[in-house]
């Protein structure tokens, strides 16, 4: 049976299960190039259906993730396309009318030069009535039933959670009644967190849903508040929150506190909160930036352990599988692993909405065919790859044939003995990595030791902020001399964090947080990704080094690179670039002496 899940809205994707089994994911962003791109994959689709000799259109079924969608998500493209600067002339010009003095607007009117119907790959024109969920969903039916020329009576669409809490347990590989799944994210089918249990027969049971956990609104306006880009640049406000001292916080802490709070197992507001982003700011301005960040990152840490410790304790469970756009808060995450209540917890990849056509194919499996079936998702390389065709062009491509030459093919231990020269390598192989983390088919590698090596990746390739850590790749037999994990957790997916070793501070000091020592670590197995594994190794055998530096290949503000096309034109054409190796499928460039 193969299912076709798609979502269609903030970070858009596409996923193909068969019998079961996740064998294909990809993410709009890295065919369009705008990140967390918005609306119907096309790009996405079309890749999917060169892959499948009969296209797309013999599916069994299609499920779209997220009932209702607002028709401004698709008019303007508001999170993938907004600045800084436009969301609070959003802010200035319709939330705070409409909020706090109670006006009725349209947002389109007030918004209007934003608006644009070619943004869309749906016909946007024809909608009569644009505030009418029901005629906005048969539009969004109707119309990929078309593109992918199958029956609308083969699409049905899937509740957002119910999305993400699918995708958190099937694709983990927890199984049984004594698991805990938890969603918390921004908001989706005006929910933004849930709990669900299994049944002894496998499915899941809901437990709890609201609307009232507002963490991750919370968080996504203060990032707005710090001047960062909100639903994007979240990441850099938990990893600033590590610096503040503890005398700064107390202050923020408590307007942090005076919003939401855990009672039993629900949430509950303090005060009734209009406009958060105007009540955050009346409260928080001139405090100091570090200290609102690191109050937010505690706040969300109580707010997160105090109710999954609760509901742990009411269900009896003791195993907990994570999903939603706050599950990207990887010190939470460790915080939640560490409470005496959970002897495991797995973190999904892409635990944001890219993940939610995942999701959604599964629940059209479970409603099928029962959730026997459905098998976890042991890799993230379900994203798309490239031909060798393909590569053989950008070789021919004078940013690469001119300045670079073929130093070995098919040979860790030149990657290898590159690493240990101090250079940056950067690695396009195989098939990409769906979500947000690199996962060293699509990375810059670097040696892990060399905390010179940050300053070349933040000022001449990433662009980065100066607080924000690296992280690492490590062999998984070697997660013991890292990494201080009592309970044994998983982690292929850089998506929880752990306290580290004095081994880990001496061979990994690049690829841990510079302030409090914490580390993001991917464990690498050769039975997952060999030709990343087999690079480690060699550097472990020179070095007695058993990991490496990865972060993103790409540069700021722009999607992971898919192609080696890519790869030289946005990255090898930046004029801030200076790479001295490429890995390119088996072959290792390198750049030619005089070559800058």
């Amino acid at each position: 049976m193969r299912i076709l899940g798609i979502h269609d809205g903030h970070g858009a994707s596409a996923a193909i299960l068969e019998d079961g089994e996740l064998v294909r994911a990809y993410e709009e962003e890295r065919f369009t190039r705008l990140k967390a791109d918005t609306g119907f994959p096309k790009r996405a689709l079309t890749a999917l259906q060169g892959e499948f000799s009969s296209g797309l259109r013999d599916v069994d079924h299609v499920a779209i993730a997220t009932v209702n969608h607002d028709f401004s998500l698709f008019a303007t493209k508001r999170y993938p396309l907004f600045s800084v600067g436009d969301f609070l002339e959003e802010e200035r010009r319709y939330w705070i009318p409409k909020l706090i003095e109670g006006r009725e607007l349209d947002y389109l009117e007030v918004m209007k030069e934003y608006v644009d119907f070619s943004l869309s790959h749906y016909p946007l024109a024809s909608v009569r009535n644009r505030g009418d969920y029901e005629e906005i969903r048969a539009l969004r039916r109707d119309f990929t039933a078309a593109f992918l020329g199958v029956s609308p009576d083969r699409i049905s669409f899937v509740d957002h959670h119910t999305c993400h809490a699918h995708h958190a347990y099937y694709s983990s590989p927890l199984r049984g009644t004594d698991v805990l799944v938890v969603t918390i994210d921004g908001a989706g089918d005006g929910l933004n967190a849930t709990i669900h249990t299994v049944d002894g027969d496998g499915r899941l049971r809901s437990q709890y849903r609201t609307g009232l956990c507002n963490l991750g609104r919370i968080y996504s306006f203060v990032t707005l508040l710090l001047g960062m880009k909100p639903s994007e640049h979240e990441y850099k406000v938990m990893g600033l929150a590590a610096y503040t001292k503890e005398k700064y916080i107390q202050a923020p802490l408590e307007v942090f506190r005076s919003t939401y709070y855990v009672d039993g197992l629900e949430f509950k507001a303090r005060q009734p909160i209009r406009n958060h982003y105007q009540f955050l700011r009346a409260r928080l301005e001139g405090q100091r930036f570090d200290a609102i960040a690191g109050a937010l990152q505690q706040y969300a840490e109580e707010l997160i352990t105090t109710w999954i410790g609760n509901w742990l304790r009411h269900t009896g469970t003791r195993r907990v599988a994570l999903s939603g756009g706050v599950a990207l808060n990887v010190k939470a995450n460790m915080k939640v692993a560490e409470l005496p209540e959970v002897d495991d917890l797995f973190v999904c990849p892409g635990g944001g909405n890219e993940s939610i056509s995942i999701g959604a194919a599964q629940v059209a499996h479970v409603e099928r065919a029962g959730p026997g079936g459905l098998r976890p998702m042991r890799s993230a390389y379900h994203n798309g790859g490239f031909t060798e065709a393909e590569a053989q062009a950008a070789f021919e491509r004078p940013a690469l044939k001119d300045d670079y030459e073929v130093v070995a093919d098919g040979n860790p231990d030149a990657v290898a003995e590159a690493l240990d020269g101090g250079n940056v390598v950067a690695v396009c192989v195989g098939r990409s990595e769906f979500g947000p983390r690199a996962l060293g088919h699509r990375s810059l590698i670097a040696d892990p030791r060399s905390r010179a090596v940050v300053r070349v990746l933040n000022e001449a390739i990433k662009s980065r902020d100066f607080w924000m850590p690296f992280t690492p790749s490590i062999l998984r037999e070697r997660a013991d001399d890292y990494l201080i994990n009592p309970k044994k957790l998983r982690a292929p997916f850089m998506t929880v964090t752990f306290e580290t070793t004095e081994l880990a501070r001496q061979h990994l000091a690049a690829a841990i947080h510079d302030y409090d020592k914490t580390i993001r670590p991917q464990l690498v197995e050769r039975e997952i990704s060999p030709e990343y594994y087999d690079v480690i190794k060699a550097f472990e055998r020179r070095t007695g080094v058993g990991g490496v530096l990865n972060t993103s290949l790409n540069i700021h503000g722009k999607p992971i690179v898919r192609t080696p096309m890519e790869l030289i034109d946005e990255v090898l054409s930046n004029a801030n670039v200076n790479l001295p190796y490429l890995l390119i499928g088996p072959r290792l460039f390198r750049r030619r002496a005089g070559r800058s």
